[in-house]
Formats: C-alpha cells, structure tokens, sequence
C-alpha cells in the first residue's frame, strides 16, 4: 500500500486541490488504456463540495463512466439520495455516463445484483479493476455502506451487496472490499473536528474500523484532510505520509 495524508488549512481549499487530482488520476487513467474509465463516488457533504469543482475541470467526460460506491435504499429522487446528490452537485453539468444504483427494484439484492451485472458488462467482473474511488468517512468508521458489525464486512466473492444496518435500521447497498482492494487508486475525503479522533485512530492507531479495512487492502491510498480532521495526527506521522 501506498499511503498519502495531504492536510489543507481549510474545506475549500481541500475542495479545490482534490478536484485537480482527481481530474488529474482519470487524465492518467484514459492515457494507459482506451475505453471507459470508471470513477466511483462517494455520498456526503465533503464530496459534494468537491464534485462542484470537478465541473470547471478540462476532461474528456464523454469516457468516463461514474458510479455509486454506496446509495441508501430511497426512491432517487429522495432528498437523502447519493444519487441524486451527485447529479445536483455536478453530474447534470458534464457528459459523463451516471450509473444510478437501481433503487425502483422489488429488493436491496436484486438492486445489488443488477449493479454488478453492469459492471461486468462493461468491463468484465473477474478484470475489472476500478480506476478511482472517492470514499468519505463516518465517525463510527464506516466507509462506503461498510458499517461495523455489518454481514457486508463478511464479504468475499461479491463487488456489491445489499447491506442491512441495524444503527439506521435500513438497507443500504454496498461496494465490498473486493471491489475497493481492486481501485488502481482510493481517495478519502474528510473534514470537520468530529472525524478528528476516528481519523488519528485508523491513520496511526491501526484500529480495525472497516475504513482501516479498505485502507491496508488498496493499492494507492490518499486521505486528503482539513486542519480539524486532521488535528490528533502527529508532526512525525504527517511528516513521513506527507
């Protein structure tokens, strides 16, 4: 794994530096190899900020092809809809092709199934590897739909399930470690002084929240956060990963 920390004084600057380098990363993406690039987003108040930068930045959008990492069990149009919180940030403003978990299905695990049937459509279920996902961070450690002490966490052969969460008392559906072990690139986006403690005890205390998961699987790692998320992590640690 390769891990990088970049802290930022504040939210928008962190906003406008991120949206660069993801715009940078699918750039890279589309010059290794032809056909569609897939980027995945995350739901959240920090990635919304940040995909309303993305719309200013100069990108063949026509090649990408974006999809949901997580999405909870609403209509698509519900206002706590990732869904549609990505189409009003950014995604009704490029050409890109928006894949929206099928939320209209009769359950959770047929909407789960049918996601994952698109991708292996598109790019093949055993090769594909995703080329970048954009991940937030709760103050339980959860990632994605990957809540502790979840069956999702479980998961070994599958890239998207339903997933039960008892705390929300709701569905919520899911990209699995497999899928996200397998991004050529991961980047989480956090900010606030309420993610500071769970930052510093998964960045250096090894604390097994499923955030820590996804990290110590993926390839190449960055966590890009605001002076308050980041105010628990030590000078040395910042300096080493900086």
């Amino acid at each position: 794994m390769q891990l990088h920390v970049r802290v930022f004084d504040d939210a928008d600057l962190l906003a406008d530096l991120a949206a660069t380098a993801i715009a940078r990363s699918l750039q890279s993406a589309m010059a290794e190899h032809d056909g569609p690039v897939s980027l995945f987003l995350s739901g959240g108040s920090t990635p919304r900020v940040t995909y309303t930068r993305l719309v200013d930045q100069e990108l063949d959008w026509s090649r990408v092809h974006l999809f949901l990492g997580d999405e909870r069990w609403v209509d698509a149009d519900h206002q706590d809809s990732n869904a549609r919180m990505a189409r009003e940030a950014f995604v009704e403003d490029i050409e890109a092709t928006f894949h929206v978990l099928p939320t209209h299905f009769e359950s959770p695990h047929e909407a789960a199934d049918h996601y994952e049937q698109t991708l292996a459509e598109l790019f093949g279920s055993e090769t594909f590897r995703a080329d970048l996902v954009i991940l937030g961070l709760g103050t339980d450690g959860h990632t994605a739909s990957l809540f502790p002490g979840t069956e999702a966490l479980d998961e070994s052969d599958r890239l998207f399930v339903a997933n039960w969460v008892p705390d929300k008392e709701m569905w919520r559906l899911s990209a699995t470690f497999r899928l996200l072990h397998r991004a050529s690139e991961v980047v989480f986006l956090v900010t606030g002084q309420t993610k500071a403690e769970v930052v510093a005890q998964i960045l250096e205390g090894g604390v097994a929240y499923p955030a820590r998961t996804v990290m110590e699987g993926a390839a190449d790692v960055t966590w890009y956060l605001d002076r308050a998320a980041a105010a628990h992590l030590s000078e040395e640690f910042l300096a080493e990963h900086g």
